[in-house]
């Protein structure tokens, strides 16, 4: 019943215009919606900062540290019920 998905905005011209929280807008909805995904879980670098503060400021709270090979990775999780009261 979970999903993981991921984005990416690309340039840094892009950044802080409001497409990144519609495209996780969009994409949670689906997963909630069509998929009835019970979570979605999202793996930020540990490095990248603004991504993390991003998907807190979303709800998705911190589950554990992971490498995927060479990637240091944070997991994180949203439940259906959290996005849902939010």
């Amino acid at each position: 019943g979970q999903r993981a998905i991921d984005i990416w905005i690309g340039e840094e011209a892009y950044l802080e215009k409001g497409y990144g929280t519609r495209m996780m807008t969009l994409a949670l909805e689906k997963c909630f919606d069509a998929y009835q995904a019970t979570a979605v879980l999202i793996d930020p670098l540990v490095s990248n900062d603004r991504a993390i503060r991003f998907y807190e400021s979303l709800g998705f709270c911190r589950i554990e540290r992971r490498q995927f090979g060479d990637d240091d990775c944070y997991v994180y999780r949203l439940a259906h019920d959290d996005w849902e009261a939010r």
